[in-house]
């Protein structure tokens, strides 16, 4: 399969998969909305927050290194560099899980309620991420597409399951929680690790190896926090000034406009390794077709967007309990601020390829200061909407300075012209299209909806005329056979 086969299969794939978890989600919230408070929604997402900052920490890059130095053509590489990695990340996520569990335990006192039996299961969660990121990469890295799609599949409805059984016994956080836990863990049951007795054994790698292998993800040190700063913060925020009530109202936004997120993980689970590959296959071919590419992913991210904001606001005010319906006019800023977010994953490719990653640590150092600022700024007068408004802001303030610093890096031929009308048409349909049409929010997305197909069928067709003529070929000898 050619480069772009790979990924576009690959992306399909786990595109799909994720796109059924959302469709669980959206077919759940019903039911969890009216079972469950928005304390209670506060309360898990202040404690997915902790996990999720553990995590990264605990993982400080090792997936990226993972990623890179596996199919590198000079040594440490391949199996040497698979079995360091492991042992990192394992001896990492261990005692990171449990200091996580003892900051949430006195956290919780003070911040949520006395909710500090959930302690165990953050420090669970922190280290069944870790070890799923892990698992994940592996099966990525042996072209393992389809496995990951049927893991994410059975791990969502799993977790709907369970969310809602829990939710039947008990209306309170560990509805949300234990589901949480579990959509880590499966993943690792269905798709394996590296023997865990080969992984008792010291890596084979010298310290100058093993230190190259880790210089390669290190500037995740930065990133990670930064990440959780600009992604997370924003509900500690809000606990701090509206309370958690606030905080879960905001959840529900959040969980409906980061549907874009789906294509981003999918795009960029593919994307890395694959590009990779494709550099080191032929590194004067690769600026070529990595910006071909890259052009349309960014379109295909931006009609997401577009889908997000036109469709959000109509779906919380449809399936949420009108205790909720104050998050429909945060979802087109989060919406935002995915996009952007997948605009800066792909950006960094020019520096994972140069091997200087510090650049991308400065900007999400940078990015990470705009977010405190707007966040102490906008989140006591405006609430959930300075919080959505921040993290658009802050997300496009990095994804510009390392676009703009990974093309002086690696250079990838893009087709700015293009790209930037596209974004125009975009934009001006997310305006148009961004409030309700009906008082009904059922009716307001039927007559939406021809003219968002109709939007998404011209920038596709501005950005990939060849695609679109052999869809239209293939149909018509479908038809006419």
């Amino acid at each position: 399969m050619t480069f772009t086969r790979r990924v576009v299969s690959g992306t399909s794939q786990l595109t799909f998969s994720n796109g059924v978890v959302r469709l669980l989600a959206i077919v759940t919230m019903p039911i969890l909305t009216g079972l469950l408070s928005p304390h209670a929604y506060g309360v898990a997402a202040l404690a997915g927050t902790i996990i999720s900052l553990a995590s990264v920490l605990a993982l400080a890059g090792m997936d990226t290194s993972y990623l890179r130095a596996y199919h590198s053509a000079q040594p440490p590489n391949s199996a040497d560099a698979e079995h360091f990695c492991w042992r990192f990340t394992i001896s990492s996520a261990l005692p990171t899980g449990a200091l996580a569990a003892l900051a949430w335990y006195f956290l919780a006192g003070d911040s949520v309620d006395q909710d500090r039996g959930l302690a165990i299961l953050v420090a669970m969660g922190v280290v069944f991420s870790v070890v799923s990121t892990m698992a994940q990469v592996r099966a990525l890295l042996a072209g393992r597409h389809r496995a990951m799609a049927v893991s994410i599949v059975i791990s969502g409805v799993i977790g709907a399951a369970a969310s809602i059984g829990i939710a039947l016994w008990r209306q309170d956080a560990l509805a949300l929680l234990i589901p949480l836990v579990l959509g880590y863990l499966i993943p690792v049951l269905l798709l394996g690790t590296p023997p865990i007795f080969g992984l008792t054994k010291r890596s084979d790698l010298t310290w100058d190896e093993g230190a190259a292998i880790v210089k390669i993800g290190l500037a995740g040190i930065v990133t990670a926090p930064m990440y959780w700063l600009l992604s997370s913060s924003d509900r500690w925020f809000l606990q701090h000034y509206d309370g958690a009530e606030s905080v879960g109202i905001y959840s529900i936004g959040y969980s409906v406009a980061i549907i874009g997120m789906m294509v981003n993980t999918a795009v960029m689970t593919v994307w890395q390794p694959e590009a990779a590959r494709e550099y080191e296959e032929d590194r004067a071919r690769a600026p070529g077709t990595l910006g071909k590419l890259m052009s349309r992913l960014v379109v295909a991210m931006a009609i997401i967007w577009l889908a997000a904001t036109a469709a959000g606001g109509d779906i919380v005010r449809w399936l949420a309990n009108e205790r909720f319906h104050a998050a429909a006019g945060y979802v087109p800023y989060i919406a935002g601020g995915v996009f952007f977010y997948g605009l800066l994953r792909l950006a960094n490719t020019g520096l994972l390829l140069a091997k200087q990653l510090q650049w991308s640590a400065f900007w999400w150092l940078l990015g990470g200061l705009v977010c405190l600022v707007l966040n102490l700024l906008l989140v006591p007068r405006y609430g959930g909407m300075g919080a959505a408004v921040t993290q658009s802001i802050s997300f496009a303030f990095i994804a510009v300075g390392i676009f703009a610093t990974a093309q002086t890096k690696f250079r990838i031929l893009l087709d700015w012209g293009r790209l930037a009308a596209v974004m125009l048409v975009v934009l001006a349909a997310g305006a148009f299209l961004e409030r309700p049409w009906h008082a009904a929010p059922f009716f307001s997305l039927l007559m939406k909806l021809p003219i968002g197909i109709a939007v998404a069928v011209i920038v596709t067709w501005m950005t990939a005329p060849d695609w679109c003529a052999k869809a239209v070929d293939h149909l018509r000898r479908r038809v006419f056979r």
